[in-house]
């Protein structure tokens, strides 16, 4: 994944980077930014965010009061929901003006083959804390199904992002499904979908090659 936010840096008189976070905030965020970039950090973010959606999940059908096919529906629109969040967030978050996010996209750009991603605590507390939302709106045992389902998306959207950038498929729909995100990697403002295409196609933002001018013969 490549959406750790990385301290902001510039270089300063020594040659290394100078934080430009305010220094009381620095002892937070400086070992934040070097768990980011872990290999601990990545394999305990794919775990702790594929277990977090299993615990929603679980929790809400286990609170019950649930008929059977509005709960199928629910989940259904928890993983449609997450196919824009994850568009909508690589779009205008990693690659907007946003400090932080847009500097640990950026490093993911140039090192596609590294650990970046958030620290693995934060996605399962905001998808805990997003399931208390909804709670507030809806019955208990679909707000968190609803966030579990949503959590399932993010989960898969790590684990797919991470296949892509170190498995080369053999199957030709397989390489074509990677191929559309590894395009970003040359087109960064094409082809924002990572498990997904759609909403690129929606909003018109699929990449779409030039055509070669034509030769003309003297």
């Amino acid at each position: 994944m490549s959406s750790n936010p990385k301290v902001p840096a510039t270089p300063d008189g020594s040659g290394r980077p100078a934080s430009r976070l305010p220094a009381p905030l620095e002892w937070l965020a400086r070992p934040l930014a070097r768990l980011s970039t872990s290999l601990f950090n990545l394999r305990a973010g794919l775990a702790s965010d594929s277990l977090i959606s299993v615990v929603l999940v679980a929790t809400g059908i286990w609170y019950g009061h649930m008929r059977p096919a509005l709960g199928a529906l629910t989940a259904l629109c928890g993983l449609f929901a997450f196919t824009f969040i994850e568009y909508a967030a690589h779009r205008w978050l990693f690659h907007g003006n946003t400090g932080p996010f847009r500097a640990g996209h950026d490093h993911h750009h140039d090192d596609p083959l590294g650990y970046d991603a958030l620290p693995f605590f934060m996605p399962p507390l905001f998808m805990a804390v997003l399931g208390g939302l909804f709670a507030l709106a809806i019955p208990v045992g679909y707000a968190l199904l609803l966030a579990g389902a949503i959590a399932a998306g993010y989960a898969a959207y790590g684990l797919s992002h991470v296949v892509i950038h170190v498995h080369r498929f053999d199957s030709p729909l397989m390489r074509r499904w990677a191929g559309f995100h590894n395009i970003h990697h040359y087109h960064p403002d094409a082809n924002f979908g990572v498990t997904t295409g759609l909403w690129d196609v929606i909003l018109g933002t699929r990449y779409k090659r030039k055509p070669r001018p034509a030769i003309r013969h003297a």
